[in-house]
């Protein structure tokens, strides 16, 4: 058998990393799911990032807040995944529910009517996310205190080991005397994710993310940043999801992925 020669060291490699732009470098991208992942560049949202695999160790439940867009879904996955990315995962938005239906679909009946399973079931051991609980009924949210309080006590086994509710109402519209107890508030370990506009240097990564889900073909990295570019003069009031529908629409000509799924 020939030995295959070793290379010629002629010198060191010219340092390829120098020559790439500062987002390609910092950026963080970590996969969620098919065509899905977290992807920031900012040190604000890097900051975040460590803060919610911290938060995802604590058995307090976690509130999320930020304007529509900003990717608060994606870190209730994130945070799910961080924690146990094989416990069941279960989301449901609540916006808008009246107090017998809520107390049904989160706790389940006890009259002996017939309904599907409660919340609490299907997240049993996972992760339950309460989407949009900016109007969550005040009996509700006593009836989660108590819920809360018998799992700490363990008078109330199984039922999800991580909370996470999320909305796009600012923590003032939240505080007392508005919709929410300030011992049910309280109870929450709390992040606001900043919307799009004050993290501007996040918008080639994702930029590049997106068109890599949109393009049948690799776009080169300096059409990318033509592109970040002239998008980074955009206000982007719909803040992630209107970005990957822009991109979408200049690279691929439709959506990617479920903008839902962006939060």
């Amino acid at each position: 058998m020939n030995d295959h020669p070793l290379p010629q060291d002629d010198g060191p490699e010219p340092n390829l990393l120098a020559e790439l732009p500062g987002w390609f470098t910092q950026r963080e991208v970590i996969p969620l799911d098919d065509n899905l992942a977290l992807v920031v560049c900012h040190e604000t949202m890097h900051a975040i990032v460590a803060l919610c695999r911290s938060v995802a160790e604590h058995p307090a439940p976690v509130l999320l807040t930020g304007e529509t867009g900003v990717g608060k879904s994606l870190l209730c996955r994130f945070i799910h995944a961080s924690r146990n990315p094989y416990a069941p995962f279960f989301s449901r938005m609540t916006a808008g529910l009246e107090a017998d239906v809520l107390d049904k679909w989160i706790f389940g009946t006890t009259d002996g009517q017939p309904g599907g399973p409660a919340m609490v079931e299907e997240a049993g051991g996972g992760t339950l996310v309460i989407e949009e609980m900016g109007d969550l009924p005040v009996s509700i949210q006593r009836r989660l205190l108590r819920y809360w309080d018998g799992q700490a006590s363990g008078e109330i086994t199984g039922g999800p080991v991580q909370w996470i509710a999320a909305t796009n109402l600012p923590l003032r519209a939240l505080r007392p005397p508005q919709a929410m107890l300030p011992e049910f508030l309280d109870r929450f370990l709390r992040i606001h994710v900043p919307p799009l506009r004050e993290r501007k240097q996040d918008i080639p990564a994702l930029v590049a993310h997106f068109s890599r889900l949109a393009a049948s073909r690799e776009t080169s990295l300096q059409s990318l940043e033509v592109l970040a570019n002239r998008l980074s003069r955009r206000a982007f009031h719909g803040n992630v999801r209107e970005l990957q529908s822009v991109v979408s629409l200049e690279i691929g000509g439709g959506a990617a992925c479920p903008p839902d799924e962006i939060g």
